[in-house]
């Protein structure tokens, strides 16, 4: 009885445990075999506690896209608040995210996310849709093929980490930053936008 009115007065907390657990148990068994029932036992919530918040599976897969897109954007944003050349950072920022991505505590959420835009027709909306809007905003210095380059080189990194292909590092992993870096700050951004698109 405590407990569930304990629960009760924290639902930003519960929502937040049901969503952890979902990432979980998608990253662990895939989307389609990570039931409600076994999210809310994993969680410790009752099935009616999991569906006051999320009243069915789809709009629990939802938001927990929506949720790892906002953890993606934080630290994106993290990474841009503290670079001074405006040119190409979003970019440098996003492959800065990927290659992190994997020493982060949330790693397994990361893992999910990748998963999910591979194989989830929706998931790839929302983030197409997500992509699009940082475009738009940071469109004017990094819409250039070398930051297109970088930032599918980012993606390759990320998906390789996520299904366990090696990925780059040690000795290597300096270089390949410098150099994508240095792409990222060289590219065609003198061109009018008209000539650019056509590259």
């Amino acid at each position: 009885m405590s407990l569930a009115h304990r629960r009760k007065k924290r639902p930003v907390e519960v929502r937040s445990q049901l969503l952890d657990m979902a990432a979980r148990l998608c990253a662990e068994v895939g989307i389609l075999h990570a039931t409600l029932d076994a999210i809310s036992q994993r969680a410790g919530v009752s099935k009616g506690g999991l569906l006051h918040h999320f009243p069915t599976k789809q709009a629990l897969i939802v938001a927990l896209v929506d949720k790892l897109l906002d953890d993606l954007l934080v630290s994106v944003e993290s990474y841009i608040a503290k670079d001074p050349d405006p040119v190409g950072r979003f970019t440098r920022a996003y492959l800065m995210t990927c290659l992190e991505s994997q020493n982060s505590p949330d790693a397994e959420h990361w893992n999910t996310l990748g998963i999910m835009l591979a194989t989830e027709t929706a998931m790839r909306t929302q983030w197409i849709k997500w992509l699009s809007k940082q475009m738009k905003k940071h469109g004017n210095s990094d819409d250039t093929i070398d930051c297109l380059i970088v930032r599918m080189a980012a993606d390759g990194v990320w998906f390789s980490r996520t299904v366990g292909v090696t990925s780059v590092s040690g000795a290597r992993r300096k270089d390949f930053i410098e150099r994508l870096n240095r792409m990222t700050r060289c590219g065609n951004h003198t061109l009018p936008t008209r000539i650019r698109r056509r590259i």
